[in-house]
């Protein structure tokens, strides 16, 4: 059974691990470290006898959620994880008074593009070199008053 809670520093190896073997560029222990402190409530995990997933996000200017980052194992992908995840984000999100979610996903991204669009996200804007030079970046809204696509 998978469970969907509030990461802790005894997550952060599972975090770190799922984080280098899902990211070209991964974020350093450190700032994981950091972001889970400072997060207000945003880290979260799937676990089950171990770290299965996380996501990450942050308030900005008070109605804007922005998902910093969300991975799963790659051995528990298209196990419906991700999409968990997103929706329990999006809750916590509704909760602080946030009206919309936003992210940044590689273009080269497919999987989880398919993911955000099936949780009613859209395309808003394409950032050129935002992974670093030809590494090119959707931005992603999604309007979380609609309800639609929460789980």
């Amino acid at each position: 059974m998978v469970i969907i809670g509030d990461a802790s520093p005894s997550d952060l190896d599972g975090i770190y691990e799922i984080e280098k073997g899902s990211f070209d560029d991964p974020y350093p222990l450190g700032l994981l470290k950091a972001y889970l402190f400072i997060s207000n409530g945003l880290f979260i995990v799937a676990r089950s006898e171990k770290v299965l997933g996380y996501a990450l996000g942050i308030v900005q200017s008070k109605n804007r959620g922005h998902v910093i980052s969300i991975a799963v194992d790659p051995s528990f992908r298209g196990e419906g994880i991700g999409r968990s995840l997103l929706g329990e984000l999006h809750r916590r999100f509704l909760k602080l008074g946030c009206s919309y979610s936003y992210l940044e996903v590689a273009v080269t991204n497919t999987e989880a593009i398919e993911l955000y669009r099936a949780m009613q996200y859209k395309v808003v804007r394409f950032r050129v070199g935002y992974y670093g030079k030809g590494k090119h970046a959707f931005v992603m809204v999604k309007d979380l008053r609609e309800r639609v696509g929460i789980c």
